[in-house]
């Protein structure tokens, strides 16, 4: 990856501006200029820039002065130079707000023949270093990276220190950044193009609010579009949990909370982050719809105004030709200024956005919303790729392969778990093609049907929908077809007909 810096904490972004031209660039305010009682005073209007304030003191507002970006102070390390005996320093990739980043050739992976590697080391700058918050908030980071192993969300490895380096090792990508891309398309991109990007932010953001997770400062430079035109949401060094009830008091939560460095970035903050409340993933919707905003149409919704200032101007989104009602009321839904207003979680907003049928529980009557064929392959085409892939134990799959049937089962659950069963029977029938016969994709299918039946026959809902659907299922291949629990249910069904 070359001509690559990294934004605030170290993600990439192509290019080489100064400071004074880096929208994205990381700002520490000192603790003095804070927030409180003082005299309030006015955020940057067009400022994409992450801003980081104390909040040491709660208040109702968050507004300050301008801070004064700090760089990485320091010597930058070397080509060469070894660290932990371990990673050989290739190159510099960038330098952010709060640190540098470098390629490395990873000695322990070249030793068992790996074929990448290659990783990018962020390095923490000194002037951080000197800050034991910031030590945290970078091991914080690396703990909560490490839970989200998902297809849409960039993978970091590991946070260690040598000496009186602190660093921790991502995965490296190569592509562009997506404000880049953005930049590339000053008048948005097409609708199908577009949609497939907004899926699979949401599917990484639903994902990490699933784990109650919320990034806090989801925005284009933390976002990564792949070559192979994947996305990855990149840096969630200051993400926050989410409100919990019950909260123990030992908890890692009590003890740092990222949240307490007061990270955001003005033109992508909801109006709840400016007032200092609870994190909410309703938060992170705000800034994805902005971003769904952008791809369409290459403009801010706002022109990069503040949401607790558009909402006093009373502005709104001018409307994008081309979308459907249900797409723009979802979009539009997704920029309220109020949170109660606002679509409450990723999955929420996809779900909305691209009208997936959902579940209703009533007293009299369920609708099972399902599809009679999924978004990716109808079942001819599904029994033709089953039938001429061998049949290969799961651990010989090629990693790649792996990682997106795990994510496919866990996107599976947590749609399952909002209920948009039609999306959650997306997922598991795609796990199943990318390995047949697999007993957790077999369980996953046989599981969805039997509590959807439960739900339907509890409600005394309709079942014509599930029916055709489980015969789809069953007409994927010989082996789902003599699943027990799948040819009984069925049967009833079928019964259920007459």
């Amino acid at each position: 990856m070359s001509n690559n810096k990294p934004d605030d904490d170290g993600t990439y972004v192509r290019g080489a501006s100064t400071p004074a031209e880096d929208q994205d660039a990381t700002f520490h305010r000192p603790a003095a200029a804070i927030l409180g009682n003082a005299p309030q005073a006015k955020l940057p209007e067009s400022q994409v820039a992450t801003e980081i304030v104390s909040r040491s003191d709660a208040s109702p507002a968050v507004e300050a002065e301008k801070g004064t970006q700090v760089s990485a102070a320091g010597q930058d390390l070397a080509v060469g130079t070894v660290i932990k005996d371990r990673f050989v320093i290739q190159g510099l990739l960038g330098r952010g707000g709060m640190g540098v980043v470098y390629s490395a050739k990873d000695l322990r992976k070249e030793e068992t023949q790996d074929r990448d590697p290659f990783v990018a080391m962020k390095v923490l700058g000194e002037a951080y270093r000197r800050d034991q918050r910031m030590i945290v908030a970078m091991q914080r980071e690396a703990r909560k990276a490490q839970t989200l192993a998902h297809p849409n969300i960039s993978t970091v490895y590991d946070f260690d220190r040598d000496g009186q380096l602190v660093f921790l090792t991502m995965e490296m990508l190569q592509g562009d950044p997506l404000d880049e891309f953005i930049k590339k398309n000053p008048h948005g991109i097409p609708k199908e193009q577009a949609f497939g990007i907004i899926r699979g932010l949401c599917l990484g953001l639903a994902y990490a609010h699933n784990k109650n997770i919320i990034h806090s400062d989801f925005k284009p430079a933390n976002i990564f579009l792949t070559e192979d035109n994947r996305t990855k949401i990149l840096d969630f060094g200051i993400a926050r949990a989410g409100p919990v009830s019950n909260l123990d008091e030992s908890s890692e939560v009590t003890q740092f909370d990222a949240g307490t460095l007061g990270a955001l970035t003005p033109a992508y903050a909801s109006c709840e982050m400016f007032a200092g409340l609870e994190p909410h993933p309703a938060d992170d919707v705000y800034a994805l719809a902005i971003v769904s905003y952008q791809l369409l149409t290459g403009k801010h919704p706002f022109d990069y105004i503040p949401a607790y200032k558009a909402q006093q101007q009373g502005l709104s989104p001018a409307h994008i030709k081309g979308l459907k009602r249900r797409e723009w009321r979802a979009l539009e839904r997704g920029l309220a200024f109020d949170r109660d207003d606002r679509s409450e979680h990723a999955a929420v907003f996809l779900r909305e956005f691209e009208g997936s049928p959902r579940i209703r529980l009533a007293l009299a009557a369920v609708v099972v919303g399902l599809v009679l064929t999924t978004g990716y392959l109808v079942y001819e085409e599904s029994r033709k790729i089953i039938a001429n892939r061998p049949e290969v134990a799961f651990s010989t799959l090629p990693e790649s392969v792996q990682q997106q049937f795990n994510a496919r089962l866990e996107d599976g659950r947590m749609l399952e778990s909002f209920n948009d069963y039609t999306s959650a029977l997306e997922q598991y029938k795609v796990a199943y093609l990318l390995h047949p016969k697999n007993p957790q994709a077999v369980t996953a299918l046989e599981d969805f049907f039997v509590k959807v039946y439960a739900l339907s026959e509890e409600q005394g809902g309709q079942v014509d929908v599930l029916r055709d659907n489980l015969a789809e299922v069953l007409a994927m291949d010989g082996y789902l077809a003599n699943r027990t629990a799948l040819k009984s249910l069925a049967q009833r069904l079928n019964n259920a007909k007459q």
